[in-house]
């Protein structure tokens, strides 16, 4: 179950990291960086994405 966990983390951040990725490229699902908080915004969440996907998948060899 542990492994799982990982993997949906995992899954969960990518998918995040994305979003935000393209909203601040191509200002599809929010409107762009002007609207939801600004570049800063976005580059948190990018950050933060990255660093949950990151804690996942160096916890993914540590499971049973």
């Amino acid at each position: 179950m542990p492994k799982v966990l990982c993997i949906i983390s995992l899954v969960i951040s990518a998918l995040v990291f994305l979003l935000f990725l393209i909203d601040m490229i191509a200002q599809i699902p929010f409107g762009g960086a002007g609207n939801t908080g600004g570049l800063l915004g976005h580059l948190g969440m990018l950050f933060g994405a990255a660093v949950i996907g990151t804690f996942s998948v160096l916890t993914y060899p540590e499971c049973r």
